[in-house]
């Protein structure tokens, strides 16, 4: 019960508080949870009795006296400015309430103390671990008891019984989760002590500390963070045997789940050899979700071969296409998807940078139907637009003239008609005649005034099209206006011959690869096609997402007809149907503890699965063992943010880390864990090697031809073993596979594999190679972009460049115990060359030289888009440096004739930049071309090298003498 206060309110007047000495506060009440006091201006201060020593005494002054109020934690407050005749009253008055409610609030905390004390020895005693869900409970519940118990009259108040129930409880209260967490930290000690003999012998090798700590922590939800080669599987292993052997769980009771099937098939033969345990479940989250179907159908699913086969899935879905082409208005929407939708069009206006433009290409892979890789969209449009028109086109074709000179190039037009001789331009100007912000205005209308002349001087026909009519609509329209003004013959292609066209050039295997992919992540994401559909329309793209989206809908409905046709299922009901039954409760699961591997490949799908689990058992605890830094199944479903926010997701989470590897050294450590680290959203982890070296144990070979640097690597290796070494050859992709054979023939004493770096993911060998280490779509990093559909129904990509590519990267580097090497061609090196080099990696790039290997990477950066970096070339005319984004990126640069390095012009001379080269050339005061000496009929004389005899330009500059041996001394 409360006590009710007196209604007493006391005012200092406002003489005391103008001579009153310190008179901060102006009123002091007596509300009836304690006392509230304010000034003038300030908020006031609400003070509880419980704080409050009920010893409250009176100064005495001259004119006013002082309230002392001691409070319980050695504070005191004064209230100045109170009448001589008051102050007695107010003083008995707060003594008095303050002994009331402390009693009150100690008479009613008696039974709740019991309580307390009763459900804390339920709950915290004993040897267990107390997880937090149940010391938040009880916080929760009893956390009032906190308040008053520190004061030091408590005694004074409290029955003996209740004494005792407070000295129970009394840690709690004061240290809160500390103590729950000391409590904690003490039993694992205890529990490690008492199953040191289990963990030395539960594997071959006695598990780390770190290990052993992981299994005997039991929180609800426990996420173990093990790097590469730190023994994963052990420590799933040692749990499962622990809460066995400790009897915390019956085997019956406990699942451990895997993706692969050889991993669940290798956790259980272990389980049973090492533990004798024959009835503890291990399975792969279909074979998880098998078991719940056939437990609530009564029958065993069959599952559809297209399930195991992806190859048949896009057979059959390429079937179904082809089938669906004798529906006039899904042809008209595929015919449709192929000439507007195919690829994502973004203006060329929206970007500030050629190398961005470039790299929106070069990752969308803009090709027209016939398969050329243009340099825009729109041109892609106009391509296109010709094609379905039956118009035989050249895509940049070589102008009827050589216009080879030092401002242009040979005069390449975009499209060539060869049956009418019509030219077509397209210029990327708006309405304005304004170019792109990465394009020279004036110098991009020069050339378009200059091209204009060349076609009125040689009376070729041209015809122009501009950025502005695709930004209005219209581009396609204007463009059919003006051919037929110029008297071209439309043939359109009908719909039956563009498609057959199309499947000759096999785009619509692609679409259907696409449509297969689309369709596993669509029912993996449990969606609907209403769903899909208005997520479409959401799109920032939502036109071609939409129409991609109409064209899968009729393929999902035959291949769903088809399952049920067949009575099959696929892996994605597997486990889609699984969580309804847990989730709806049809599934009654016996397990309490559920433990999985590799949880840093989990899907959303699977994760809510493990989630509906749980939630049929308050009690029940999850043991996740996985490593975010090798996440790098995303196109698969796979999302690493649910490893990264794995609290958010289940809950209070107790994270342990194994930091010990058995497999790689440490200075493959350093560079890989240093590698990967440069995203900060990777969670930090510090992962120590077992094994120790001096020397930097990963190596870069420079070299434009793979063979050469696979063979360079070899022999390497091969002079480095005396005994048979394991060799794991990888690559992003599998075309880069090398003819092993051979090469096991060449080096009999290596045992030679090549893998995808994907498939490689738990694979270990004393060597490893990595080969593709270009820049591009097929390189690695892969610059490929997805289609926007697929990314709709895969997690959320992630800020961070290439983030799951570096992973990748990761895991290509820590398959090896002893050494990696890295193949890359310098001239084309990926943007993870470019940065162990960059960042100075400790890696050895100077182990392998001579003529077919390249000194160092191409560093001098394309002064034209930034992003490309000048390679030599040659030509014609001779070398040359030319950007390595070419044909994208044009931009060219003279080169020494004698060494290839670049030049700079020094006055009227092009001087090496290499210091132990003594190249110079003079240079044409005419058109800057090179000077070149040459034998004439009056002997020698100095000529213009842009000579071009016959051709649209020509220079014809010429000088008897040109003092170059005064240049070469100064140089």
């Amino acid at each position: 019960m409360k006590t009710k206060s007196p209604k007493l309110t006391y005012r200092v007047s406002w003489l005391a508080a103008l001579f009153a000495s310190g008179a901060g506060y102006r009123t002091l009440s007596l509300a009836n949870d304690g006392i509230v006091l304010a000034g003038r201006e300030s908020a006031p201060d609400r003070i509880s009795y419980l704080a409050i020593n009920p010893d409250v005494t009176v100064e005495q002054g001259y004119f006013w006296n002082v309230l002392v109020i001691p409070l319980e934690n050695g504070d005191i407050l004064r209230f100045r400015g109170l009448n001589k005749k008051k102050s007695g009253p107010l003083q008995k008055a707060l003594n008095h309430q303050c002994r009331s409610n402390i009693k009150v609030f100690f008479q009613r905390i008696t039974p709740d103390l019991q309580q307390a004390c009763q459900q804390a020895r339920i709950l915290f005693s004993g040897q267990r671990y107390i997880r937090h869900a149940a010391a938040q409970q009880w916080f929760a519940n009893h956390q009032h008891l906190a308040k008053g118990i520190e004061r030091r009259d408590i005694h004074d108040f409290l029955p003996p019984e209740a004494r005792q129930h407070l000295k129970t409880i009394q840690p709690l209260l004061t240290q809160g989760y500390g103590y729950i967490a000391k409590r904690n930290k003490a039993y694992v000690r205890q529990q490690l002590a008492a199953f040191q003999s289990f963990f030395d012998q539960v594997e071959s090798n006695p598990l780390t500390a770190n290990q052993r700590a992981a299994c005997v922590i039991d929180e609800q939800y426990n996420l173990v963070l093990a790097g590469a080669g730190t023994g994963k599987t052990s420590t799933m292993i040692g749990r499962a045997g622990y809460l066995i052997k400790a009897g915390i769980a019956q085997p019956e009771n406990i699942l451990m789940l895997a993706f692969a099937r050889k991993a669940a098939e290798e956790m259980d033969q272990r389980i049973q050899s090492q533990l004798g345990i024959t009835n503890l479940t291990a399975k792969t989250f279909h074979g998880l979700g098998k078991h719940i179907i056939t437990q609530v159908e009564g029958v065993v699913p069959a599952i559809n071969k297209m399930a195991e086969d992806e190859r048949l899935r896009i057979h059959f879905v390429d079937e179904q296409i082809q089938r669906l082409l004798q529906d006039e208005q899904y042809k008209s929407r595929l015919v449709t998807y192929f000439l507007r939708f195919s690829q994502p069009y973004k203006s060329a206006f929206n970007f500030k940078t050629l190398g961005e433009y470039n790299n929106y290409i070069l990752e969308n892979d803009i090709r027209t139907l016939q398969g050329e890789l243009v340099k825009s969209y729109e041109e892609c449009e106009i391509a296109n637009f010709l094609f379905r028109q039956g118009i035989n086109y050249e895509y940049e074709a070589n102008y009827q003239v050589n216009t080879a000179g030092p401002d242009y190039r040979a005069y390449q037009p975009d499209f060539y008609l060869p049956e009418y001789g019509i030219y077509i331009e397209h210029f990327a100007v708006n309405e304005n005649s304004q170019t792109p912000p990465f394009i020279d205005q004036q110098s991009y209308l020069d050339g378009m005034a200059w091209k204009r002349a060349l076609h009125q001087t040689h009376r070729t026909r041209l015809i122009e099209t501009y950025s502005y009519l695709k930004h209005q609509g219209i581009l396609t329209k204007s463009l059919e206006e003006k051919l037929l003004q110029a008297g071209v013959k439309f043939k359109p292609l009908p719909n039956n011959e563009l498609l057959a066209k199309l499947n000759q050039f096999g785009r619509v295997s692609e679409f259907s690869q696409l449509l297969a992919q689309v369709l596993a992540l669509f029912k993996a994401a449990c969606l609907n096609l209403k769903s899909l559909v208005s997520l479409a329309r959401q799109h920032e793209d939502h036109e071609r997402m939409q129409a991609a989206a109409f064209l899968f809908e009729p393929v999902y409905e035959v291949y769903q007809q088809h399952l049920r046709d067949t009575a099959t299922i696929d892996f994605e009901d597997m486990i889609g149907r699984a969580i309804g039954y847990v989730e709806d409760g049809r599934y009654q699961s016996p397990y309490r503890h559920l433990l999985v591997d590799e949880f840093q490949d989990i899907s959303a799908s699977r994760a809510r699965l493990v989630k509906a689990l749980l939630a049929q058992h308050p009690d029940n605890s999850l043991f996740c063992v996985g490593d975010d830094w090798q996440s790098i199944y995303r196109f698969t479903g796979s999302d690493v943010s649910l490893t990264k926010e794995f609290e958010q997701y289940f809950g209070y989470t107790a994270t342990s880390v194994l930091d010990k590897t058995f497999r790689f050294n440490n200075k493959i450590g350093a560079v890989a864990s240093r590698f990967v680290m440069q995203n900060p959203t990777q969670i930090a982890k510090k992962i120590q090697s077992h094994h120790i070296v001096e020397q930097a144990a990963v190596s870069l070979i420079k070299t434009s031809q793979d063979q050469v640097g696979l063979n360079a690597a070899l022999s390497a290796i091969n002079r480095k073993t005396d005994a048979s070494a394991g060799v794991l050859i990888l690559a992003r992709f599998n075309f880069k596979k090398p003819e092993l054979s051979a090469l096991a023939r060449q080096y009999p004493k290596l045992k030679l594999q090549f893998m995808s770096v994907h498939a490689s993911k738990g694979k270990e060998a004393d060597y490893v190679i990595v080969l593709g280490l270009e820049k591009g779509k097929q390189g690695f990093p892969s610059e490929k972009a997805l289609h926007p559909l697929l990314e709709l129904l895969l997690p959320k990509a992630e800020d961070f460049a290439h983030a799951e590519e570096r992973r990748l990267f990761y895991v290509a580097l820590t398959r090896a115990r002893r050494h990696v090497y890295l193949i890359s061609d310098g001239n084309k090196a990926s943007d993870f060359v470019r940065e162990l080099i960059d960042s100075q990696y400790e890696i050895l790039c100077d182990e392998v030289s001579g003529e077919k290997f390249q000194d160092k990477l191409a560093d001098v950066v394309c002064s034209e888009c930034q992003t490309g970096y000048l390679v030599p070339r040659d030509s014609q005319f001779g070398s040359f440096l030319g950007c390595s984004q070419y044909p994208l990126c044009n931009h060219t640069q003279p080169v020494c004739q004698w060494c290839g390095s670049g030049l700079k012009e020094k006055g009227r001379f092009r001087v090496c930049e290499n210091k132990r080269c003594d190249y110079v050339e003079p240079i044409c005061p005419r058109c800057n071309g090179k000077m070149s000496l040459r034998n004439g009929p009056s002997g020698q004389f100095w000529g213009c090298s842009n000579y071009r005899k016959g051709a649209g330009f020509s220079c014809s500059y010429t000088e008897k003498f040109i003092d170059v041996k005064s240049r070469l001394k100064t140089v």
